[in-house]
């Protein structure tokens, strides 16, 4: 496995220009919708039609302890039926209720009054114990949204 993390966050900090403003006045600075990485660092995923994601570096930049820092990737994937047809029928899934716990900027991309469920294998299969992740799919819906902490990229077999 690589990094994915480290992609997504030279990514995020090499940012997309101005950021865009709303009628409200509200910025979406940070929120990116590309989705080549997000695709790179969850292939189980399948070719999803759209994402909205944003990714944090955690702590304090200014550590006097070097090394990495790590990231945190938050965002919200819009299956093709195929995929969530496919990521329903492979994995077992159990109701979670609540709403997904992810980065505050996306929390408005997170739809109210899903029917979220989650699935360990799935996790396992996406994270392969290597870093801390959750997912939780809406399969009528067609979503998954996602919360990751130095995410990793699966070597190619």
């Amino acid at each position: 496995m690589t990094s994915c993390g480290g992609e997504l966050q030279q990514a995020e900090s090499a940012g997309t220009g101005a950021p865009r403003v709303d009628a409200a006045g509200k910025s979406d600075q940070g929120i990116r919708r590309d989705k080549k990485l997000v695709g790179e660092c969850f292939p189980e995923l399948g070719d999803f039609e759209a994402v909205v994601w944003k990714g944090e570096i955690l702590g304090d930049a200014r550590s006097v302890v070097p090394g990495p820092s790590d990231f945190q990737v938050s965002g919200v994937v819009h299956l093709r039926d195929g995929d969530a047809a496919r990521l329903r029928r492979d994995y077992a899934w159990k109701s979670e209720p609540g709403t997904p716990v992810v980065l505050s900027d996306i929390r408005p991309e997170v739809p109210k009054g899903a029917d979220w469920q989650t699935s360990e294998d799935f996790t396992v299969d996406v994270t392969d114990d290597r870093y801390a992740a959750t997912f939780y799919a809406d399969f009528d819906r067609k979503i998954v949204v996602f919360d990751a902490r130095n995410p990793e990229r699966h070597k190619n077999p």
